[in-house]
């Protein structure tokens, strides 16, 4: 009997449940909204607030030993959702869920905190731990993070004509793992099993790759006109940065290993996998014609690897497309 494809639905997440409940919250937030965040005015400045966590990505790491990597992953995602809107990281706190005390867990965690800290110039001024038998059945690992730009900036949108260039993930960053760990727990035997020279748990332990200085730099410099972190919602998330009437059009390159051996051993559809997993592809910005070049001069100069992906096209209709030619064929989201 062969097994039945599965989906993020079928882990426990309906990204359309989550859509539609991101879009209740949208009506109550205050302040200018850019792609990734909101801001008030302060003086001369506009200042964001910002909050994001590891996930089910901690379930993995405790499984490998590995839990300084929660600490890292919390402060990056919020970092490069930040700087993908400008913004320059100014201090952060982090909140750790947990079910009952762990003091080993706890510091590796917090030296990850620190040390992503570091890398990405927040001061960490504080934060809470929590501890929650019968509520907490894991490790949960937030941070939310103080970042500033200067009054004025123009915004976090592409335009016609704008190149597409994408720059290379570390792995599965930290979203899509309740379905990575499904098919890795019950079709590959366990995060000790070794697939194409792959080893799962190590491959699933990965830090996510950190964009922030490259951002900030390229912003500084005027080399891009919009740039858009993929995580939840995978590529549907470049929709953000288009105007109406526009189509993102990106050749993909073939996906790294391990988000083929998951399509595979869960048969999961390409339609999905684009939706839920970064495929090998962290970062999408938007560079005018002119300095497109010059991008990804400096992303490779700041050890990023970069690939020229497409373009913004005109396109019919009022809502912006995504469309990806990839090797299973074309996808249109």
């Amino acid at each position: 009997m062969v097994a039945r494809g599965l989906s993020y639905r079928d882990a426990g997440v309906d990204l359309d449940a989550s859509e539609a409940m991101h879009r209740l919250a949208s009506r109550l937030l205050a302040g200018r909204r850019e792609a990734y965040t909101s801001s008030i005015e302060l003086g001369g400045y506009e200042l964001v607030l910002h909050v994001d966590g590891v996930g089910t990505k901690t379930l993995v790491l405790e499984r490998t030993g590995r839990m300084r990597v929660a600490g890292w992953d919390c402060v990056v995602m919020n970092t490069n959702d930040v700087a993908c809107d400008a913004a320059r990281p100014l201090a952060l706190v982090d909140y750790i869920a947990m079910p009952r005390a762990d003091e080993r867990v706890f510091r590796e965690v917090l030296e990850g905190v620190r040390e992503a800290a570091e890398a990405t110039g927040a001061a960490l001024l504080g934060g809470e731990t929590a501890v929650l038998p019968g509520l907490a059945g894991g490790v949960d690992v937030v941070c939310t993070v103080l970042a500033v730009r200067e009054k004025g900036w123009r915004g976090n949108r592409a335009k016609p004509g704008d190149v597409l260039l994408g720059l290379e993930s570390s792995g599965l960053h930290a979203n899509g793992y309740s379905l990575a760990r499904r098919i890795v727990e019950e079709r590959l035997g366990g995060y000790d099993t070794v697939v194409e020279s792959v080893r799962l748990g190590e491959e699933l332990s990965k830090p996510v790759a950190n964009y922030t200085a490259f951002l900030l730099e390229a912003w500084r410099r005027g080399l891009i006109t919009a740039a858009a972190h993929v995580t939840g919602g995978a590529f549907t998330k470049v929709k953000r940065i288009l105007p109406h009437g526009s189509a993102a059009v990106m050749e993909m390159p073939e996906p790294p290993a391990i988000f083929r051996i998951l399509m595979e051993a869960g048969r999961v559809e390409p339609r999905e996998a684009y939706r839920v997993w970064n495929m090998g592809i962290g970062l999408v910005v938007a560079a005018p014609g002119d300095r497109a070049e010059e991008a990804l001069s400096l992303a490779e100069r700041m050890g990023h690897r970069a690939h020229l992906l497409g373009r913004v096209e005109e396109a019919e209709g009022e809502e912006p497309a995504v469309v990806l030619e990839t090797m299973y064929g074309r996808i249109v989201y």
